[in-house]
């Protein structure tokens, strides 16, 4: 049990480093806007922003993923990472859910001032890209479609599409992969093989 506590703090010890070697990671240098933001074109890119409901949208997602946070799943997922989690997890649930739960909190805890004091400045960016990317005129032209019925309409039922696309592609195309898969079990455990032989043997023959 020792050691596998000792893996749980490493494990958050290394995510923690790599998210902040990340963070100092420079960035990939983006070429310069071809043209410069002029406030018309800003005030038609938040219009168009906020009636997209891209802020509501934003921070439902935020909470859905916070919420998956605080229940403990999301910290009990990276920890079944380490060797000997999952049979100590299964062993004793009822000793390391509440820790978990806990945990979870804090990460909660974190992220939720984290999205607290950012969302705002991602509404911004987003507004910026639409004015990058369109003209006033083509902005005002959406912006006046997406109040007419029947841009109410796509924007009502496209989630719904998108959900609909969703189940599609895992129908037809993830469950016929894994059944691919299948079917050439032997030719990737071919292409595997090198990889099971002993080293000093494979130098023999």
């Amino acid at each position: 049990m020792k050691m596998l506590i000792a893996a749980v703090a490493a494990t958050i010890v290394a995510l923690a480093v790599a998210g902040a070697a990340h963070a100092q990671t420079p960035a990939r240098k983006v070429a310069a806007p071809a043209r410069p933001l002029d406030p018309a074109t800003l005030q038609s890119a938040a219009a168009i922003v906020a009636q997209l409901n891209v802020k509501a949208k934003l921070q439902q997602q935020m909470a859905n993923s916070i919420a998956q946070m605080k229940s403990g799943s999301v910290i009990r997922a990276m920890l079944a990472q380490q060797p000997g989690f999952i049979p100590a997890y299964q062993a004793n649930k009822a000793k390391f859910d509440p820790v978990l739960a806990k945990a979870g909190a804090i990460q909660a805890e974190i992220a939720q001032g984290v999205v607290n004091q950012n969302l705002n400045s991602v509404v911004t960016a987003a507004t910026q890209a639409y004015a990058r990317q369109f003209t006033k005129a083509e902005l005002d032209g959406i912006l006046a479609f997406y109040r007419t019925p029947a841009g109410q309409a796509l924007m009502r039922k496209e989630p719904a599409v998108a959900a609909e696309l969703a189940n599609a592609t895992g129908r037809l195309i993830g469950a016929k992969i894994d059944a691919a898969m299948q079917a050439n079990a032997k030719r990737l455990g071919a292409a595997l093989a090198p990889l099971n032989s002993n080293p000093q043997q494979a130098g023999k023959s």
